[in-house]
């Protein structure tokens, strides 16, 4: 049974969180918080596997809570924030620094569509989460190596080492150098973005897409978000828009984010196994349309969106690769493009910031974070 507590100063939308984790087989939600002071008491009395969290709280506010509750009992906190953008939006992203896993917006109107797609989120973020280690996740960083196609005898596994602060090789991978590197997120994605991009230098002569599952509404903020954190400009992608070098185009909430020749394509062609924008949709289009030429990454998330096209971009002849399971929050996108022989590589978080500057042929220098 997947214990769950509930922090939000509003007692009925306690209620409302209660009703809708209660429904979901495997959950019981065994206390509520009405502020950020209980709910660090409850943490520590209670040690629930997760906990569902509000931002704006009277006598200490969620991200104090949350700083604290890292500090004294480490538990995977999923963000549950006001829809509307601005400070309730700016503070749940800040949360994600702090240690929260995911930011979800708060269900209304009830008995709608929209309040049962928005509950179901929160029930699947519950049980992806729940019991999560936070501390001594990580294994020791190794060099990214090629996995098996679908169907080849597997390859003996190496020795263990740690991998190089500088990319090991500079020449192109396959002999082509990527044009656009495209990266699928879900669960997890926000602080694995966030990672990834903080290190990477203002020059860097690559576009990135990026479809990242969030709660529509989102993202604008976690494109404000993003670019405060990274020397990259990111922003939401506009159809039409050249691929810029440096840049982070971030898929908007409801349209297919894919590329046409040099430039963005925006769609709204059907969802891919339920997902608009759709990570596969991404990877399939940059198979189609580069090739080679392209690069992709699938990163934390739960399901398998991207798996498909990713295979279609590898057998185009383009670089693959996946987030590893150590590293992961949520291993089930990552582990579906692995186990399909979709993502030639496994890598490490930490790993990922080199293995991008090697794509883009730049060396990892001191001054790149500059």
């Amino acid at each position: 049974m997947i214990r769950c507590l509930v922090v939000d100063d509003a007692r009925a939308f306690r209620a409302v969180l209660r009703e809708i984790l209660s429904s979901a087989p495997g959950v019981e939600v065994v206390g509520e918080a009405g502020d950020g002071r209980e709910a660090v008491s409850l943490v520590r009395a209670l040690r629930p596997d997760v906990v569902t969290m509000d931002v704006r709280m009277p006598r200490l506010d969620g991200l104090a809570a949350l700083e604290e509750i890292m500090r004294v009992a480490p538990t995977p906190v999923v963000v549950v924030s006001a829809e509307a953008g601005g400070e309730a939006q700016q503070l749940s992203f800040r949360a994600l620094q702090l240690g929260a896993i995911e930011v979800l917006a708060k269900p209304r109107d009830p008995g709608t569509p929209r309040f049962e797609r928005q509950a179901e989120a929160i029930r699947q973020a519950v049980r992806a989460v729940a019991g999560l280690l936070l501390v001594g996740r990580r294994r020791p960083a190794r060099p990214a190596r090629p996995a098996p196609l679908a169907g080849e005898p597997p390859r003996r596994e190496e020795p263990r080492r740690p991998a190089p602060l500088v990319p090991a090789r500079l020449e192109p991978p396959g002999g082509a150098r990527p044009e656009v590197l495209a990266i699928a997120a879900s669960t997890g994605g926000p602080a694995a973005l966030a990672s990834i991009l903080a290190p990477l230098p203002r020059d860097l002569p690559l576009p990135l897409l990026v479809v990242q599952h969030i709660a529509p509404g989102f993202e604008p903020e976690l494109a404000r978000w993003l670019d405060t954190l990274t020397p990259l400009t990111v922003r939401l992608a506009v159809d039409g828009a050249p691929l810029a070098a440096g840049t982070v185009h971030l898929a908007a909430g409801g349209r297919h984010l894919g590329v046409r020749g040099r430039t963005i394509r925006l769609s709204d062609e059907p969802a891919v196994h339920g997902f608009r924008p759709s990570g596969t949709h991404l990877f399939s289009s940059v198979a189609r349309e580069l090739g080679a030429r392209g690069a992709g990454m699938v990163l934390s998330g739960m399901g398998s969106d991207g798996a498909e096209g990713l295979a279609a971009l590898r057998r185009a002849g383009g670089y693959t690769a996946a987030q590893s399971a150590a590293s992961s929050v949520v291993y089930g996108m990552p582990r579906a493009a692995l186990e399909r022989g979709a993502a030639a590589h496994e890598l490490e978080l930490d790993e990922i910031p080199g293995e991008i500057l090697r794509l883009a042929g730049r060396e990892a220098r001191a001054t790149d974070r500059a």
